[in-house]
C-alpha cells in the first residue's frame, strides 16, 4: 500500500478522537518521541523487502506508553512499554482482567483488527498497578497468514492501558515497498475512548 498526502492526512484525523466531556483533561507532554512517532528502514538492503519498524510514544503526567510496530517476516509484532517516572506507586482499576489492548485501523479508523477479541478474560475486578521507576512491556504478534489478510488495509496501529482514556498509535510499516519510502515522521496521540467503546 502506498501512503500518499491524502492516505496520511486521512489516518492522521482518523487517530484523532475527541475528548468526551465525562473525562477529565490530562496535560501531555510531547518531546523526543513524545507523540510523534519516526519511520525507519530497518534490517539490511540485499533482500526484497526490508523490515521496517514505527514508534510513537506520549507522557501524560508521570506515566509514558510507547508503541513500537515491526513488521517481520511476514508478521506484524507490536509492543507496548509502560514507564512509571514519576515518585508514587501508578495504578489503574479494572473491571475485568484485561490491562491493555492492540488494535489496528484502516485509512477511514474504521477497526480491522484487535487483539482482545482472540482472549477471554476474567470478570473481576483488578489493579494493574506500576512501582515508581519501573516499566512493564506487553506485546502482541499477528501470524503471517492474518496479516496478509490485513495488511493492504492497515494504517495505524493503536494500544494502550485498558481503563484510562489514554491511547497512543503509530503508523503500521509499509512492507510492500520495501522499504524505499525512506524516514518520515508520523503518530498521534488519543484521548478518550470515543469509537473504541471497550477501551
Amino acid at each position: 500500500m502506498k501512503i500518499t498526502k491524502k492516505r496520511f492526512g486521512i489516518a492522521l484525523i482518523a487517530s484523532l478522537i475527541t475528548i468526551p466531556s465525562t473525562f477529565a483533561v490530562h496535560p501531555a507532554e510531547a518531546g523526543i518521541g513524545g507523540g510523534i512517532g519516526i519511520t525507519f528502514p530497518a534490517g539490511h538492503h540485499g533482500g526484497a523487502r526490508l523490515q521496517r519498524t514505527s514508534y510513537a510514544g506520549v507522557r501524560v503526567h508521570d506515566v509514558s506508553e510507547e508503541l513500537t510496530v515491526e513488521e517481520k517476516g511476514g508478521r506484524l509484532l507490536l509492543k507496548l512499554k509502560v514507564h512509571n517516572e514519576g515518585e508514587s506507586l501508578y495504578m489503574v482499576e479494572h473491571p475485568t482482567g484485561q490491562d491493555y489492548d492492540f488494535a489496528l485501523l484502516d485509512a477511514k479508523g474504521k477497526e480491522i483488527w484487535r487483539w482482545s477479541n482472540t482472549m477471554a478474560f476474567t470478570q473481576a475486578f483488578q489493579t494493574f498497578a506500576i512501582e515508581p521507576g519501573a516499566s512493564q512491556e506487553f506485546s502482541a504478534e499477528i501470524d503471517r497468514k492474518t496479516y496478509r489478510e490485513l495488511r493492504d488495509k492497515a494504517v495505524l496501529a493503536v494500544a494502550g492501558l485498558t481503563d484510562t482514556g489514554v491511547y497512543v498509535s503509530a503508523e503500521v510499516p509499509d512492507a510492500v515497498s520495501g522499504g524505499t519510502r525512506g524516514a518520515s515522521i508520523t503518530g498521534g496521540i488519543i484521548f478518550g475512548s470515543g469509537a473504541w467503546s471497550r477501551w
